[in-house]
């Protein structure tokens, strides 16, 4: 590309306003499978021109470090590890990309190598720093052309190329210069996603590689962000945000929705794993907020970090260090303690020992190096004494000391063998520096006394007709219960046009009027993008449509971290490639998908079949009464009264589907047979089953208006079907029947003539019954039955789930 010049002013806002920043670290670049990972993310996340910051894949850099350490001791060892190192990079390339890009990217691979077989010879000179280069100059180079053959607009930047800076134990930005080559640089792409190289920049004047230093590509990432004023960087780790404690130590931890900068901060100072302090120097706290993600599994849970007008009083995080060093320097040293306290390390913690001649600094381990290189230095007369064997636990929170949590902090510290207390200036922690190793079972009782967080679980509903509303009265009714333990908050209400979104939660008091007042239009997949921003620990869509095109977003609702509740049969009876995407993705992204409503209303068909097959039963044939409506319709139908008009009546109650055809061609019945052979594990698609249904062909494909006023063609077929039952003593049904021999699956749909002294034709109309062969109930079958059709019920079912889906997430109420 040609260097391109300056943008208008008007681009350069519009940069600042759609752009954001999202940066990966090497973990979530680890191998083939989490470039693809990755990718989309950025696909599904990433706005069109946004940003993507990348770090060296996996190990790479380490590696790099490994060859350049024994190059010269050992010159064969190198060899080999830069072979491995190779191998590695191109073996990506080569699982990753195909034809053109295939060969442009390998074609640059070998020309890199190429340069280092003879650096490592001796042929060729290229600076360590530049060396390490590579890796982020790798990562970035594949991640843009694995876009690219997926058909995203996208391509790499060198940061280099526009991040000039002067030489320095951390590298000082040229902030102007770099503005104005990296807007130079975008400027002429809008809706290109450009993948920018982290951890490296260059040397003014002389171009020379500089690095960025411990955590450059998080840094980078902010930095790049605030050059060209963004409102946001996402940073793509491997947890969900900053927890209320480390969750490798401590149990039943949750994730925080949101910090302070001041906490933050705070929180990147004491060592969080997670925040880095060098991260937000380049920050503009007015206007951009940080958010940590997960890029393992991408869901709903993240920590937004920025300005809040008002922080209340509470602890947040209890944050801990195994291995602190103490360092102590007596008092009357003076001009020693001023030079110690002037390098660039700020310590968990100093003091004066009370009526004591000491100065005490509390550092992580992980300074040690860097400290004892200091001293030696610095302090030839060794008044710089080190004591190891202690560590750290700290409670950060805004205006800590106004909590209740700070006593309990206090006592629990001083039964510990306490060697300091103290409150940080910023009153944002408070830290005990204790003389003793941790043991996880004090962080763990420490934490479940500090914290009760009732954790907060977001519902989005789609479908405001019968069901929806339904459902919508129903959890109005048991809100105030349900909500004792845990924060369940209906996030928005949308039909298939217009959305009410309201994070704070929608008002459900005369929800009707309001949705017709303040629901805008919207578009779903527009709205995927925005849901995972939501101040949820867990988000909950519920789809009581009958949409296909909604049950063709399941993957993309997974993708997203979102849990399902379906009242939708379209995605459980899917054509057999479709259904086995939403089922790999929703275990891939572990969410939980319930529907034991799509099949028998609210009864436990479902629940049923799943304990009897986690207890090691074989489910061997199900057959029965599936639909509700067909029951009610049959009961009613003696021979005396016109189906047609059972049909209108059962429309207006609220029996049948929208468009009757729906259950009077079996077609619903269908969808409700495939859930139930699915949910049994057994391969059966549509073209598997013998399906004869009610409606002539005639009256297949009209207009819904036009079939329901040609209604009555039904009468005469269905009567002759009623009198040649008769003549057998029996009467007609519509059965749905499912069986599996010798490995095959066997399934049919369609009317059965039973003797009227069969307990399928006793039914309540509206009655489903379902008859359950296994291995257990083999001589006498397991039968479930009950109402099978209804608003009420099924509004109660879709409860029923929500209940159940809350406490396999661990968020039970009461």
């Amino acid at each position: 590309m040609n260097k391109p010049e300056n943008p208008t002013p008007e681009r350069v806002r519009a940069i600042a306003d759609e752009i954001h920043v999202h940066k990966f670290g090497g973990s979530s670049l680890a191998d083939a499978y989490c470039y693809r990972r990755v990718a989309r993310i950025v696909t599904e996340h990433a706005g069109v021109s946004d940003l993507v910051v990348v770090s060296a894949a996996g190990d790479t850099t380490n590696r790099i470090i490994a060859i350049a350490d024994v190059r010269e001791s050992q010159p064969e060892y190198a060899a080999t590890l830069l072979s491995s190192l190779q191998r590695f990079q191109q073996g990506l390339i080569e699982e990753l990309l195909s034809g053109r890009l295939l060969n442009q990217v390998m074609a640059q691979s070998e020309a890199d190598f190429a340069r280092w077989q003879q650096w490592l010879i001796g042929a060729e000179s290229i600076e360590r720093a530049e060396l390490c280069a590579y890796g982020e100059l790798w990562s970035s180079r594949l991640l843009a052309a694995l876009l690219q053959k997926q058909g995203t607009r996208a391509d790499y930047i060198d940061a280099r190329t526009f991040l000039e800076a002067t030489d320095a134990a951390e590298p000082v930005i040229d902030t102007e210069t770099s503005r104005s080559q990296l807007l130079s640089r975008l400027g002429p792409y809008p809706g290109t996603r450009f993948i920018v190289t982290g951890f490296i920049c260059s040397e003014s004047g002389t171009g020379r590689t500089l690095l960025l230093g411990r955590n450059g590509s998080d840094y980078s990432a902010t930095l790049i962000a605030s050059l060209i004023d963004s409102r946001q960087t996402t940073i793509w780790k491997d947890v969900a945000g900053v927890y209320s404690a480390d969750p490798r130590k401590v149990e039943r931890v949750v994730s925080l929705p949101s910090l302070d900068w001041s906490e933050a901060e705070e929180l990147a100072r004491l060592g969080s794993p997670v925040l880095h302090p060098r991260t937000f120097q380049p920050v503009n706290r007015d206007r951009m907020v940080i958010s940590v993600r997960s890029s393992l599994k991408v869901e709903n849970q993240q920590t937004r970090i920025g300005q809040y007008d008002f922080t209340e009083a509470q602890g947040k995080v209890l944050t801990s260090l195994q291995d602190v060093v103490l360092f102590s320097i007596g008092l009357e040293h003076r001009g020693l303690i001023a030079r110690f306290e002037s390098n660039q390390l700020q310590p968990l913690v100093s003091w004066d020992e009370e009526a004591g001649s000491e100065r005490f600094y509390a550092f992580h381990q992980n300074h040690l190096d860097y400290i004892r290189n200091w001293i030696a230095i610095s302090d030839a007369e060794h008044h710089v004494h080190e004591v190891s064997g202690y560590s750290m636990i700290a409670l950060v929170g805004a205006r800590i000391q106004e909590t209740k949590q700070f006593s309990v902090l206090r006592r629990e510290v001083g039964e510990q063998e306490l060697r300091r207390f103290s409150i940080s200036e910023n009153k944002t922690s408070a830290v005990a520096i204790l003389g003793q190793k941790l043991d996880n079972r004090l962080l763990n009782r420490l934490h479940s006394q500090l914290f009760n967080f009732r954790r907060s679980v977001g519902v989005l509903v789609i479908g405001r007709g019968n069901i929806g509303s339904e459902w919508i009265e129903l959890y109005r009714q048991q809100s105030d219960r349900m909500n004792e333990n845990v924060d369940v908050r209906i996030l928005g209400i949308a039909n298939s046009r217009r959305l009410w979104l309201d994070y704070s939660g929608v008002d459900l008091q005369d929800w009707q009027d309001n949705f017709e007042r303040l629901a805008r239009p919207y578009v779903l997949t527009e709205l995927l993008r925005e849901l995972p921003n939501a101040p949820c620990d867990e988000l909950i869509l519920m789809d009581l449509t009958d949409a296909g095109s909604i049950a063709q977003l399941y993957p993309s609702f997974f993708a997203n971290g979102m849990h399902i509740i379906s009242a939708n049969k379209r995605a459980g009876s899917a054509e057999e490639s479709l259904y086995r995407e939403i089922r790999t993705i929703q275990h891939e992204y572990k969410r939980e998908w319930l529907y034991n409503t799509t099949v028998g209303a609210g009864l436990p068909l479902n629940y049923a079949l799943n304990d009897l097959i986690r207890s090691g039963d074989r489910i061997r044939s199900i057959s029965g009464i599936f639909s509700g409506t067909m029951s009610w319709l049959f009961e009613n139908f003696d021979g005396k009264v016109k189906f047609s008009d059972l049909v209108l009546q059962a429309k207006a109650e609220g029996f049948t589907e929208p468009d009757p055809r729906e259950d009077l061609s079996c077609h619903d019945i269908v969808r409700k047979l495939l859930i139930v052979a699915r949910e049994i594990g057994a391969q059966l698609d549509w073209d598997d089953i013998d399906i004869n249904g009610l409606v002539p062909e005639a009256l297949r494909e009209l207009p819904l208006a036009e079939f329901m006023q040609r209604l009555t063609e039904l009468d005469a077929p269905m009567q002759a079907l009623w009198d040649s039952a008769q003549k057998e003593r029996k009467v007609p049904r519509l059965m749905a029947s499912f069986s599996v021999a010798d490995g095959r699956s066997h399934a049919r749909v369609g009317i059965e003539n039973i003797s009227v002294e069969d307990m399928l034709t006793n039914l309540i109309p509206g009655e489903n019954i379902f008859v359950i062969y296994s291995d257990w109930y083999h001589d006498m079958p397991l039968v479930i039955s009950g109402p099978g059709a209804g608003r009420k019920v099924t509004a109660g079912g879709v409860q029923s789930d929500l209940h159940q889906l809350l406490a396999r997430i661990g968020v039970q109420p009461h």
